[in-house]
């Protein structure tokens, strides 16, 4: 009998996992990959709890697996959660559960609880089970998802069909893939016990440490502060210090180092998706891409313009000098009916004011362009005051360069449409990343 190994086998050997909880979580997640992928969808639309069912159905499936139930388990659930069935997200998705065990049930219904951003005190007192149990319970499962979302992705990747382990069924592996995002970003919420739209702040941290505790960033979630640009908002200060203020005392230092840590998270982040674009592409676009993020002014223009054109949008008027204000770009296959595109840049640290994120509505107006959609592309940033004041601006959209960035990037890769990428830059206000379109809409072919 020859042995051979194999990209996933491998993966597995890394993982941590005991094989055969590997292969029952790859089967798990290949037969039921349709129905994940559409549940992601509807969890990013959702208004309610139901916004965590993908979560839910994962994190009872490893909770189940042969990690936690085989003749020599390596992981155990407290005992109490085999009593009394906990009311929660089951009912709306018992026909994908993988089991019908109370423990795993009712230990994936109080992990949502806590990825929801429930106090802990409380999870504790519908089982009577200590903070450490739970905490090491939501810490296995997290590591359970990283290792699965690794293992995933070491099958999805380009080989032979006769490789893959007899439970993935080869025509759902474009729908598996697009589960490893979803999966890594569950684990990091099970970690910090966090809701996604404010997982981010946990990151945040300074020469002291994490600025912000659990209690304190559910308190601004609460108030409507999930993003950067909401904390840096120079004029909702008052309200950010108020979200602050169960101890007034320290409400307003801590407001103001926050948004210090938040600037230079940001300067971080910038960073971090530049290495992550210049990664996914191909070796020809990588100069053009570095030369987009640290140039300004005109030479931005021209980065800008090279990289809409290599992209096949091609530009059909521009500021050349020769025309009093006018727009720096001007192309008609964005919109058919022409696209007026202003770029407005500063030096890293600083940001793009109002005066100059509508500049581009003169500048259309004066040149016969007043029915062009207008777009200003803001390096590095748009001042976080000047989106709230657009709300009665129909034909203007701002976009930060990173942003505009990973939409190009997508769009090189195939991974958006060039009809998504217009509706992505036509519609009013600003036009952020999380808004691209997401691959999780795609349905499962045989």
């Amino acid at each position: 009998m020859k042995l051979t190994i194999t990209t996933t086998g491998k993966a597995v050997a890394r993982s941590g996992l005991l094989p055969e909880t590997a292969d029952q979580l790859l089967g798990y997640v290949s037969k039921n990959a349709n129905a994940l992928v559409e549940l992601i969808a509807k969890c990013y639309e959702a208004t309610d709890d139901s916004g965590d069912d993908f979560s839910f159905l994962m994190i009872q499936a490893a909770l189940s697996s042969f990690e936690y139930n085989s003749k020599a388990p390596r992981r155990f659930l407290p005992y109490q959660l085999t009593n009394h069935l906990m009311d929660g997200p089951y009912k709306r998705v018992f026909h994908l559960a993988a089991t019908a065990d109370n423990s795993a049930i009712n230990g994936a219904t109080l992990a949502t609880r806590w990825i929801s951003g429930g106090v802990m005190k409380d999870l504790e007192s519908v089982f009577d089970v200590r903070s450490g149990m739970l905490t090491a319970m939501f810490t296995d499962c997290a590591s359970v998802m990283r290792s699965l979302a690794d293992t995933i992705y070491a099958a999805t990747t380009p080989q032979s069909i006769s490789n893959l382990p007899s439970s993935i069924l080869p025509a759902t592996l474009p729908q598996m893939l697009q589960l490893i995002g979803p999966l890594r970003r569950l684990a990091h919420r099970l970690d910090v016990g966090l809701p996604e739209d404010i997982s981010w702040m946990s990151s945040v941290k300074d020469d002291f440490g994490t600025v912000l505790n659990r209690r304190e960033m559910m308190q601004l979630r609460s108030s409507s502060f999930t993003s950067p640009d909401h904390i840096l908002d120079t004029g909702r200060f008052n309200l950010l210090r108020d979200a602050l203020a169960a101890k007034p005392s320290t409400a307003l230092p801590l407001a103001q180092r926050l948004q210090k840590a938040v600037r230079s998270w940001r300067l971080a982040e910038r960073k971090r998706l530049l290495d992550g674009q210049l990664r996914r592409l191909p070796h020809e676009c990588k100069p053009l891409l570095k030369e987009y993020y640290r140039t300004t002014g005109v030479e931005f223009e021209h980065a800008l313009e090279t990289a809409l054109e290599c992209l096949g949008i091609s530009i059909t008027a521009k500021d050349d000098g020769s025309r009093s204000s006018f727009p720096d770009l001007v192309t008609d296959t964005i919109n058919p009916n022409k696209t007026a595109i202003e770029c407005k840049s500063k030096t890293v640290g600083d940001a793009v004011t109002f005066n100059d994120a509508t500049d581009v509505l003169r500048k259309a107006g004066v040149n016969g362009l007043s029915s062009a959609f207008k777009i200003t592309v803001c390096q590095p940033y748009i001042s976080p005051d000047v989106p709230r004041k657009l709300d009665l601006c129909p034909d203007l959209c701002v976009v930060n360069a990173e942003d505009l960035a990973e939409a190009l990037v997508r769009l090189k890769l195939g991974k958006i449409t060039l009809e998504e990428f217009s509706g992505w830059l036509q519609r009013p206000g600003q036009a952020l990343r999380e808004m691209l379109p997401q691959q999780v809409f795609q349905r499962v072919t045989a």
